[in-house]
Order: structure tokens, then C-alpha cells, then sequence
């Protein structure tokens, strides 16, 4: 399967997620009935989180993936406040984890050959420069969303559901 279509078969999933926290957001908040303002606000606490550079996984929504070519194969960083969504992304075909960190031990499920092998892969597609510089950036997520939906879509979507 390529990249591509294994990015395609995610992106549902991470907007169904988006649009839970947003309707959540907007249930918790009592805008149900007003969602435009309820998204205003939402929209208003993304971005004071974002200027600040301030974690608040109860309304990010992003899921950033970049990529490394590396010979026959691809190495990716992840970027998400949300580890369910991670794990989603690591249970598609062809993907797994292939984590290094300089800065600490290895796992002890790892051997210490296949830490150095790692080590090296990661050096090669990282060298000293910022992810983005190095690799292609792709948004799993739905940009400037998720959006509040109309009373009529909900409703559509709730019979065709039945």
C-alpha cells in the first residue's frame, strides 16, 4: 500500500475525533443551540494556545505527520496531543514504530544493535536541522476545523446511521 493511501484511510478517523471534541466542547460550554459562538470561543482558545505555544489537547485537533525518505522506506514523526490517535495512525498496513531518542536509554525490548541501526537511520534523515526542513509535512487533520454542524446534517447523518 502507498503512503498516500494509508494517509487517506487515517484522515477520516482524525476529523470523526475532531468534530467528538468540538460537539463536546460545545455541549460543555452550552452553545449547542448558538454553535457559531460556541466555535468562535473554540476557535479563540486554539489560537491564544497556539500564540502562547500552551498545550490544551481538549480542543487541539491537529495531527501533523512528517516524513523522511530514507532508501526503499519512509521514517516519520508524529505530532498529536492525542496518544488514541497515535495508536490508530501505528495500527495501519505497513506502518510501526521506529523511535530513537539521543538523550536516553534504549527500551529493553530494543537490542543495542538495533538501537545503533536507529540511531544511524535517524542521524542520516535528520542530520542537525528542524524536522520540517528535512522531511515533507502532511495534516492529517482538517484545516481551520473542525466546523459546527447544521442542524439539518446532524439529522441526515443520524438516518442515514439507522
Amino acid at each position: 500500500m502507498r503512503l498516500m493511501e494509508i494517509i487517506n484511510n487515517v484522515r477520516p478517523y482524525i476529523k470523526t475525533e475532531g468534530q467528538k471534541m468540538l460537539n463536546n466542547f460545545l455541549r460543555e460550554t452550552g452553545t449547542t443551540d448558538d454553535p457559531f459562538k460556541g466555535w468562535t470561543a473554540w476557535s479563540t482558545l486554539r489560537a491564544e494556545t497556539v500564540d502562547k505555544g500552551l498545550r490544551a489537547p481538549g480542543v487541539d485537533t491537529d495531527f501533523q505527520l512528517v516524513f523522511f525518505p530514507d532508501g526503499d522506506r519512509f521514517l516519520g514523526i508524529a505530532f498529536t496531543e492525542h496518544h488514541r490517535w497515535f495508536r490508530h495512525w501505528l495500527r495501519q498496513t505497513a506502518v510501526s514504530e521506529y523511535r530513537y531518542w539521543n538523550s536516553a536509554d534504549k527500551p529493553s525490548s530494543v537490542s543495542r544493535k538495533e538501537w545503533e541501526r536507529r540511531a544511524e537511520a535517524w542521524d542520516r534523515v535528520l542530520g542537525m536541522e528542524p524536522p520540517s526542513t528535512r522531511g515533507f509535512v502532511i495534516d492529517l487533520h482538517e484545516i481551520g476545523g473542525p466546523f459546527p454542524q447544521h442542524k439539518a446534517d446532524q439529522k441526515r447523518k443520524q438516518k442515514g446511521a439507522s
